[in-house]
């Protein structure tokens, strides 16, 4: 499998917000703006029943999910009740489907084929 054929960490994130943004539009949020940059919490600003919400999303490589680190869900809690807006996280992990073994598996392939493990949306630890 050659290196340069693998998804950047930029582009595994970006897989992950498009996971995510299209499971929003599915449930029923109007999705406000995205951004795409792994160091701009939140990454997806959307509006749902009248009620704001700010999505941090990360994304991991098989057989990990992304993981929400406790200073970054400090930062953006801050900034959302300046905003009065409700915090969520959302963990995708994803795999190269085309992988023949768990190793394989850990390196999804440009314009490959993905297994995604994204079961919904978790609320901000207080």
């Amino acid at each position: 499998m050659a290196k340069e054929q693998q998804l950047t960490d930029d582009e595994l994130h970006f897989l992950g917000i498009k996971v995510v943004y299209k499971a929003m539009i599915d449930e029923g949020y109007e999705v406000l703006q995205v951004r795409k940059e792994y160091d701009i919490n939140p990454q997806i600003l959307a509006k749902k029943d009248g009620i704001r919400y700010f999505i941090v999303v990360r994304t991991a490589r098989y057989p990990d999910m992304g993981v929400l680190k406790p200073e970054v869900a400090a930062r953006v809690l801050k900034h959302a009740k300046k905003n009065k807006a409700t915090c969520l996280f959302a963990p995708v992990g994803i795999a190269n489907a085309n992988g023949e073994n768990d190793e394989e598996m850990k390196y999804p392939i440009r314009n490959g084929e993905y297994y995604i493990n994204f079961k919904g949306f978790l609320p901000f630890p207080k």
